[in-house]
């Protein structure tokens, strides 16, 4: 923190360990809810939907926008909404909580929040993320599979960071919403699809045939979304946390069921999925430019993936996998990493159960 030899001074940790959302209500700024999470527009991008999450946490009280990456304290954070420097905002910060001495006649009033375009219709070029947020819930069908294999609270951590939603549908009320957030926090589209979540069924924590979509067109064709908003169906699925752990290996798989089945059983990496075999083009994994990637193709797609993952080797630093061919079992063609983790609770299941 700087140092200052005015006759100014500022307990900058007590100020900094106020309630960031209280502070930014303070300032006449509206919140949403998202999960356990407030979320405000990031004022360090252009950001049209909210993207700035502030973390309300006992002595960590900070903000940070999983688009560009940005990150403050609170003080960091006035500074950045109301554009003022670094001693009028810890000025506001001690007059508005009563904290501190402030010099007579130094401290200046926060001017008037202007109406803005935030108070217009909202126009939108992508899907809105508050649409995303409003469906988060591990009250989906794979989630309640996910709940019998791993811990509750790790389910609910796997939720909020890759934003699962669960969405009433053609008369079911559990399906599974995998949203595809882009590398800068724009949602290209979200997939949707039913999974068994009967522990008892062979067919437990599978997708169900035939109960596949995608929200973008049904959205707009339901009027729900204008017919110009911008949705695909090619987005990589855990693009978004890319920018919040830049330092940390990555691992690509095919679908986003597996992605999340990894991110539960092993949360040191950064877990993504092209979506389906044809999905593997060099636009898709263009967020991935420069990381370190270890490639987990299903089993049934080693050779195809090894061949097209060769020719973009200038991308990434890749390194391919065999563990589904390897893992196996000889019935089972399209073996996939959620496969074998699933085989492995079972196993662990019956050697639990008493004689």
């Amino acid at each position: 923190m700087m140092n200052y030899t005015m006759k100014e001074q500022f307990d900058c940790q007590q100020l900094n360990d106020l309630n960031i959302v209280e502070v930014v209500h303070r300032l006449g700024i509206t919140t949403r809810r998202a999960g356990v999470n407030d979320m405000i527009p990031c004022p360090w991008h252009d950001d049209q939907h909210p993207s700035l999450t502030l973390y309300n946490r006992q002595n960590n009280q900070h903000c940070h926008c999983y688009a560009c990456g940005a990150h403050g304290s609170v003080i960091d954070l006035v500074m950045k909404l109301e554009g003022w420097t670094f001693l009028d905002a810890c000025r506001w910060l001690s007059q508005e909580f009563g904290i501190g001495k402030v010099k007579a006649g130094m401290y200046i009033p926060r001017p008037k929040i202007q109406s803005n375009q935030m108070d217009e219709e909202p126009k939108y070029s992508f899907i809105p993320m508050e649409m995303v947020d409003k469906m988060v819930s591990e009250e989906n069908s794979l989630c309640r599979c996910l709940m019998h294999m791993f811990h509750p609270e790790a389910v609910k951590w796997m939720t909020e960071e890759y934003r699962i939603g669960c969405c009433p549908l053609y008369g079911q009320d559990d399906y599974t919403v995998f949203p595809s957030i882009d590398i800068n926090g724009q949602v290209l589209n979200l997939k949707v699809q039913l999974y068994d979540a009967n522990p008892g069924s062979p067919l437990f924590g599978h997708s169900i045939k035939g109960h596949s979509y995608w929200l973008g067109k049904i959205w707009v064709d339901k009027g729900l979304l204008p017919k110009e908003t911008k949705y695909r169906c090619d987005g990589l699925f855990g693009a978004h946390l890319l920018n919040h752990y830049t330092q940390t290996p990555v691992v690509l798989v095919e679908s986003p069921k597996n992605a999340v089945f990894g991110a539960l059983a092993f949360p040191d990496m950064v877990w993504v999925a092209a979506g389906n075999k044809s999905n593997l083009k060099r636009n898709v994994l263009e967020p991935l430019r420069g990381r370190d990637v270890i490639v987990i193709p299903d089993c049934d797609a080693i050779n195809e993936w090894t061949e097209i993952i060769n020719g973009m080797a200038d991308l990434a630093n890749f390194t391919i996998s065999d563990f589904c061919q390897r893992h196996a079992p000889e019935n089972q063609p399209k073996f996939d990493i959620a496969d074998y983790l699933q085989q492995k609770w079972q196993e662990d299941m019956q050697n639990d159960t008493p004689p």
